[in-house]
């Protein structure tokens, strides 16, 4: 389901299971850049203030060569003793992600760093009851402040995917004790007044250590090596993804080309709560899903995505290689044409064209593919038109049948026009627009009106259905 543009889109494959795609994980449009960490404060910092930056900026930094090193040892000095068990558990799994251990891949990464990051709006407090706790043990000062997390997979120093710094979004809560500071908590122990009426209040940022039992394997692909990520439980889903995903970025490149990047991340979740966070989605049944493609942002000026992640829901466990190759393919047009796809592109043409790259060599006909629309087409309900976006949603009965109309759509210009104007079509429609621009950019591809083509696919699909 099509929640918002720049939030989520969900499509069906034709596997009998669900490919989601998140147009923009993490941003509000496609367009959008997180906010410039680094971005110096336009008023100096008074010496009360420059102290808190600098006692907590030495504090981050223990905490992050502590975290990244897999010293769980280590964190008991840096978290104040008034900490939740909740909060610790979550550093100690954060650390023990990274941890070497026998049996196990621990993640590699380039950069992990946590910074201060700059303050918009009056300062959270803590809750009366709380600060004085604090007090109580000793503390002096106490802080709550949103916090930057900058990190980047592998690359040139480890092994893993080389990529661009994602720069992840919080705030924490310190403690200060005469010269030294204390992690507390996260900023939850100061709730922001202006959300507490919000319904949905956004989804904080996490990496992929925020669950425990992380495990990494390297895939060389194409255009580098690629990153499997996986948790306790998917370890034969990631095995098998190793494995397939070469020949998918191979098999993707046939149709798009070599111009874009030919490596991915994948992680293969074990349950709903690690899919859900990892893709900053309500939690719910992802039974029937398969995979999820989500990012931080694009970065326009140097042609680039910003943590552009392939994330497998817990049922893709349940599917075979061949049907889990389908997915893959699937995904990772998505990746090569993110790009390419305005926010408002049509549904039918980002949905169809990657579901003609991943089906493409594994059916026989119409019916094979598409079976409940060739049983609709055959009983003379053939669709009216190409689908619009809002048909694309899961809760929907119509949603599969709109997925396999936008396949079928692009199965029949791949025959018809070529490989190459379909995909002269992706990116001229591809670029957004009103009705008017879009069909205009498809006369353009394809050299003929939207009409005349949307009249002959559907005799094509009457003639698919009489065979």
């Amino acid at each position: 389901m099509r929640t918002d543009r720049g939030a989520a889109a969900v499509s069906i494959s034709m596997i009998a299971a669900l490919a989601v795609t998140l147009a923009g994980c993490g941003a509000d449009s496609e367009n959008a850049s997180a906010p410039s960490s680094s971005a110096a404060a336009t008023t100096p910092l008074n010496p009360f203030e420059q102290q808190r930056y600098d006692g907590v900026t030495a504090l981050l930094d223990q905490l992050s060569s502590t975290l990244s090193s897999g010293d769980r040892g280590g964190l008991d000095a840096l978290v104040d003793p008034a900490a939740t068990a909740a909060f610790r558990r979550h550093l100690d799994s954060i650390a023990a992600d990274f941890a070497a251990a026998p049996h196990k891949s621990p993640l590699k990464l380039k950069e992990f760093r946590y910074r201060v990051a700059p303050q918009t709006g009056p300062e959270h407090l803590l809750e009366p009851d709380f600060e004085a706790k604090l007090e109580a043990a000793g503390a002096t000062d106490s802080w709550v402040t949103p916090v930057d997390l900058d990190y980047a997979l592998g690359g040139a120093s480890a092994p893993g995917l080389d990529e661009p710094t994602v720069t992840l979004h919080q705030s924490l809560t310190f403690a200060r004790y005469g010269d030294d500071w204390k992690v507390v908590g996260d900023g939850g122990l100061a709730p922001d007044p202006s959300q507490a009426e919000l319904e949905n209040p956004k989804a904080p940022d996490i990496g992929p250590w925020a669950f425990p039992g992380l495990e990494a394997t390297d895939s060389r692909t194409s255009g580098g090596t690629s990153t499997v990520l996986d948790y306790r439980g998917a370890e034969r889903t990631a095995a098998d993804v190793a494995q397939i995903l070469p020949g998918a970025v191979d098999a993707v490149s046939e149709f798009w080309g070599d111009d874009w990047v030919r490596r991915a991340a994948v992680i293969a979740t074990a349950d709903d709560a690690q899919f859900a966070g990892l893709t900053r989605t309500a939690p719910g049944d992802t039974s029937a899903a398969a995979a999820a493609t989500v990012f931080t942002k694009i970065d326009r000026q140097n042609q680039q995505v910003i943590g552009q992640r392939i994330v497998l829901t817990p049922s893709a466990r349940q599917l075979s290689k061949p049907a889990l190759a389908v997915i893959l393919r699937h995904e990772l047009t998505h990746v090569a044409s993110r790009l390419s796809t305005a926010q408002n592109a049509p549904l039918w043409l980002t949905e169809g064209v990657p579901e003609y790259v991943g089906r493409k060599g594994t059916y026989r006909d119409l019916v094979d593919a598409a079976p409940e629309l060739a049983a609709a087409v055959a009983a003379g309900d053939v669709p009216k038109a190409l689908p619009s976006d809002g048909a694309f949603s899961v809760s929907t009965d119509a949603a599969r049948v709109a997925y396999q109309a936008a396949w079928s759509f692009a199965a029949y210009v791949a025959g018809k026009y070529g490989e190459e104007k379909l995909k002269k079509m992706y990116v001229e429609v591809g670029k957004g627009g009103d009705t008017e621009t879009t069909d205009a950019a498809m006369k353009d591809a394809l050299g003929v009106d939207k009409s005349k083509v949307v009249a002959d696919w559907q005799a094509w699909l009457r003639a698919q259905t009489r065979r």
